[in-house]
């Protein structure tokens, strides 16, 4: 809990509890992103359910991120002078809206459209959220309020996907979308009565403006930090299943416990990362990025051994996760101008760097590389976010004096 929790409104006379709207915001955001990794378990069931394969079904994931990358930055720029209150009510509408429609699907195309209109406001809202929790309390905080939204990610992979898919395998899968989508309408009713009071921010003005911020070096900085470091995380977490099975020796049966160990890892260092990132920002990540490649190496150099691989999913997970906190505090930070668009290109950063790391993986092994390379090849990513972040930190010379971004 944040400990400035109150927030006078001066229009209102009135206060806000901030606790109260992270919450809500947390559980928010944790039913978007069980509905973005649901697909997953339940993609089987998806495929006969509408008559198409595996392969086939398994674009709707693929689908979905391209969505997010590409729609999610426009929809910000489109809603930038959109008041609060009634841009929570559309952005929630259309994921409501999505997922009924989703588990009404008769037909593989109709699924695809319904998966564009869920994923349509995932960055934008996911956005939202971070720049008002960070809104509510004082800058010491600030870290911290994004850990604990950010945590609603990290209970939809732990929970949420799994009991999603449990679902999906006793009702049928077109349930578990139902299920979400009455969870996601009791919550927006939630964030609305929590939300009420708390104070407007000014959400953007010109285009020209808002585009504007792209030009400043920190900016530039914290989102290509953001891609390195989950490039590095995600060319190992995409085929860890094939790692811990063919390279490590676990059972398929162990799998699921080792990635609930990952899962509880992430948990754990998404809550370190924004505590001390309001302690010192700029040193939490480079502990944070240090943590990662020195995870990653380790993987490399002791991962064929079962039980130690078992047990380093925790801290690897934990690891990749801490990161999250800081970057986007510093970001939010660095584009004061324009925070939520700024924001949306960084959630719309990490579906491509995932999908990026995923796609070096893939190169790696089609060249003839062993699952057992993909720690190492993560470890020389953040080991280059580190030195990224080295650079950005180091004074430029504009004239005759130095000047840092």
């Amino acid at each position: 809990m944040v400990n400035e929790t109150q927030i006078d409104t001066t229009e209102t006379g009135r206060t806000t509890n901030a606790n109260t709207v992270i919450v809500w915001m947390l559980l928010a955001v944790f039913g978007v992103g069980t509905v973005e990794y649901l697909v997953a378990g339940v993609l089987p069931d998806i495929s006969s359910g509408v008559g198409v394969s595996n392969s086939t079904a398994g674009l709707l994931i693929t689908i979905y991120a391209a969505t997010v990358v590409i729609g999610g930055p426009l929809l910000t720029i489109a809603t930038t002078r959109i008041p609060r209150t009634p841009l929570i009510i559309a952005l929630m509408a259309l994921f409501i809206a999505g997922n009924i429609g989703t588990a009404l699907a008769p037909n593989f195309s109709t699924l695809v459209i319904f998966r564009v209109l869920t994923a349509l406001p995932h960055a934008t809202f996911f956005a939202l959220c971070l720049v008002l929790a960070t809104s509510l309390v004082a800058p010491e905080f600030q870290g911290r309020v994004i850990a604990r939204v950010t945590l609603g990610l990290n209970l939809a992979t732990v929970l949420g996907v799994p009991l999603g898919t449990l679902i999906g395998t006793q009702l049928g899968w077109r349930w578990s979308f139902a299920i979400i989508a009455l969870f996601q309408l009791l919550v927006t009713a939630g964030l609305l009565v929590s939300t009420r009071q708390a104070p407007q921010s000014r959400r953007g003005g010109k285009i020209a403006s808002e585009l504007n911020v792209f030009t400043r070096g920190p900016v530039l900085w914290a989102i290509a930090l953001t891609a390195l470091s989950q490039a590095a995380l995600f060319v190992v977490f995409t085929y860890i299943s094939p790692y811990l099975t063919d390279h490590a020796g676990i059972s398929i049966s162990t799998v699921t416990i080792a990635l609930f160990l990952f899962g509880l890892g992430s948990v754990t260092g998404n809550q370190l990362g924004g505590h001390f990132a309001d302690k010192a920002l700029d040193r939490t990540l480079y502990v944070a990025l240090t943590a990662l490649t020195v995870a990653l190496a380790v993987l490399f150099a002791f991962g064929s051994t079962p039980w130690f691989a078992f047990v380093w999913m925790f801290v690897l997970g934990a690891a990749g996760f801490s990161i999250i906190p800081p970057l986007a505090s510093k970001l939010i930070g660095a584009a004061h101008e324009a925070p939520h668009l700024a924001a949306t290109v960084n959630i719309a950063g990490f579906q491509l760097a995932n999908a990026a790391g995923a796609w070096i993986g893939s190169i790696a092994l089609s060249r003839g590389g062993n699952v057992s390379l993909l720690p190492a090849i993560g470890a020389i990513l953040a080991a280059g976010a580190v030195l990224l972040l080295f650079l950005s930190r180091r004074p430029r010379r504009v004239g005759t004096s130095y000047i840092k971004d």
